[in-house]
């Protein structure tokens, strides 16, 4: 984990709305490429995505925060 890096990405840079950029993982990366082969963790990763997404939404509509989405296996 390298944490991270506050940049002006030109994809989210000059957007109205709330923007993410996801890093799923690097295909230079030999261990990142055998987990991106793998159904599962794909569906963790927009499992992830996905439920940080609606958090965000609940805590801008002033919502407590729920867990909206289980990730497929058990994977939390």
């Amino acid at each position: 984990n390298r944490g991270t890096k506050a940049q002006q990405f030109f994809v989210i840079a000059n957007v109205r709305h709330p923007a993410v950029l996801v890093e799923g993982g690097f295909l230079t990366n030999k261990e990142d490429i055998a987990k991106l082969a793998s159904a599962d963790y794909r569906e963790q990763i927009a499992a992830a995505i996905s439920e940080g997404i609606l958090r965000y939404r609940d805590l801008v509509k002033g919502l407590q925060p729920t867990l909206a989405v289980s990730a497929p296996g058990g994977g939390e």
